[in-house]
C-alpha cells in the first residue's frame, strides 16, 4: 500500500464537509483519541506537502464519518447540494453551521436517499399529493385550504393536553401526504442557535427537519412552516419565524410566506376569531393580554408570539404593543432545550418518524433488505426491532 495516493482535493472536502470551511472549528472540536493524526499533518496533507499513510485515512474515515472508500476516488463525489441558507436572525453570529448541524443535514439526506431506494425496491414511486404551488399565491387561503383537505380538526387540535401530542398528530397528517418528517434526538441533536429546522424539496419524497431543541410551541410552527417550503418546492434552511410582512432587513419573501401560511394553518382565522376568549372583544386590554395569549397559545398549541401576531393581525392589538411585547420577549431567558435525549424506543421513532419506520419495515418484510438493514437504516440494535416493530403498528391504529 506504499504507492497509494489520497487525493488533497478529497481530503480537504471531507474534512469541510464535517467540519465546516474553517480549520479552526476541526481545532475547537478536536479530541485527544485522534492520535493517528494531528491538526498539522491535516493541514500539509490538504496542502499536497504530504501523504497520508492507509491507517491514518482510515482514521480521517472514522473522525469524518465517511465510508473508507471516499477517500480513494479521484476528486469529492458528486452530491445534492444543502438547502439554501435562509436564516436572518443573528445570521451574521451563526453564519456557519455547527458540525453536529452539518452532520444532521447529511444524514437527513440520506434518510431521504434511502427512502427513495426502497420505494423504487418496492416497485412504487414516492408521491406527494399536492401540486406545485406558488409565492403569487395567497398563504393564508393556501394554509386553510390544505388544513381541510387534511382533516385536521380544531376539537382535536384543542383536546391535546400536551403540545407534543399535537405535534406528532401533525405530524401524522402530513407524512400522509407524502412527506418524511424527523426530529433530531440522541446523537443526532444539534444547537437551536444552527437552525429551527430544514427541508428538501429537490427530489421526491420531499423531507422535512425539525429541532428537537427548540420550545415546543415553537417545534409545531417549524413542521408548518417547512411543510410550506415542501408545497412551494423550495426548500431551506430557517430559523426566522417573526417575520410576517415587508422585506426590510434582508427578510425574504420566501419565509415571510412560509411564516403567514403557518400561522394560518396553525390557527385557521375562523377558530381564532371565535375562541372563547375574544367572545364580545374587539381590542385586549394590557394587563388581560399575557393572559389571555397564554390561554389561545395552550388551546392551538403554538407559541406566544404566534398568537400575538394573530392578534395583531385582526386587529386586537396596536403595532406598537407587538413590538413591545415581543421585544420584551426577546429579552427573557431562553428556555433550555431537550438534550439529545436517553435511548428509548419511543425517542427512535419521533427521530425518524412512522412514516420513514413503517418504510424500512415494509421493505424487510417483502425481502428487499436484510434485518440488518433495519438496524442500519433506524440507527438501533437488532434486539429492539420487535419492540419498535410492535410500537409502529401502535401508532398505526
Amino acid at each position: 500500500m506504499a504507492d497509494l495516493r489520497f487525493e488533497p482535493v478529497v481530503l480537504k472536502w471531507a474534512r469541510e464537509k464535517r467540519f465546516g470551511p474553517k480549520m479552526e472549528i476541526l481545532l475547537a472540536n478536536w479530541v485527544e483519541s485522534w492520535k493517528e493524526v494531528t491538526p498539522d499533518l491535516i493541514k500539509e496533507w490538504e496542502n499536497g506537502i504530504a501523504q497520508p499513510t492507509f491507517a491514518q485515512v482510515r482514521k480521517l474515515a472514522e473522525i469524518y464519518k465517511r465510508p473508507l472508500a471516499v477517500f480513494f476516488l479521484d476528486g469529492p463525489p458528486k452530491e445534492k447540494k444543502d438547502p439554501p441558507d435562509l436564516r436572518t436572525i443573528n445570521s451574521e453570529d451563526n453564519k456557519l453551521l455547527s458540525p453536529a448541524a452539518l452532520l444532521a443535514i447529511r444524514k437527513a439526506r440520506r434518510v431521504q436517499e434511502v427512502s427513495a431506494d426502497l420505494h423504487e425496491e418496492l416497485g412504487e414511486r414516492p408521491f406527494f399529493k399536492y401540486a406545485r404551488h406558488s409565492l403569487d399565491e395567497n398563504a393564508s387561503e393556501l394554509a386553510e385550504n390544505i388544513r381541510a383537505d387534511l382533516l385536521i380538526s380544531a376539537n382535536e387540535q384543542f383536546g391535546f393536553k400536551k403540545y407534543e401530542d399535537f405535534f406528532e398528530y401533525l405530524r401524522n397528517k402530513i407524512e400522509s401526504a407524502g412527506v418524511i418528517t424527523l426530529k433530531s434526538g440522541l446523537h443526532d441533536s444539534f444547537p437551536i442557535t444552527d437552525c429551527r429546522a430544514f427541508s428538501f424539496a429537490d427530489q421526491q419524497p420531499y423531507l422535512v427537519f425539525v429541532n428537537n431543541k427548540d420550545t415546543e410551541g415553537a417545534k409545531n410552527f417549524s413542521l408548518a412552516h417547512e411543510f410550506a417550503h415542501v408545497l412551494l418546492r423550495e426548500a431551506g434552511i430557517c430559523n426566522n419565524f417573526k417575520s410576517f410582512s415587508g422585506h426590510k432587513n434582508g427578510i425574504n419573501k420566501l419565509e415571510v410566506f412560509c411564516n403567514q401560511f403557518a400561522a394560518s394553518f396553525l390557527v385557521p382565522e375562523a377558530e381564532f376569531l371565535k375562541h372563547r376568549t375574544l367572545k364580545d372583544k374587539t381590542k385586549i386590554s394590557p394587563e388581560d393580554l399575557d393572559s389571555k395569549i397564554e390561554r389561545i397559545a395552550f388551546d392551538f398549541k403554538v407559541s406566544r408570539v404566534v398568537i400575538l401576531r394573530r392578534l395583531l393581525t385582526f386587529n386586537y392589538v396596536t403595532s406598537a404593543i407587538y413590538e413591545a411585547k415581543t421585544k420584551k420577549w426577546d429579552g427573557e431567558p431562553r428556555p433550555n432545550g431537550k438534550k439529545g435525549g436517553r435511548f428509548s424506543l419511543k425517542t427512535i421513532l419521533s427521530k425518524n418518524g412512522v412514516g420513514f419506520s413503517s418504510l424500512v419495515f415494509e421493505a424487510y418484510k417483502q425481502k428487499k433488505i436484510p434485518y440488518s438493514g433495519i438496524s442500519d437504516y433506524l440507527g438501533l440494535k437488532m434486539k429492539h426491532l420487535p419492540g419498535l416493530e410492535k410500537l409502529i403498528h401502535s401508532h398505526a391504529r
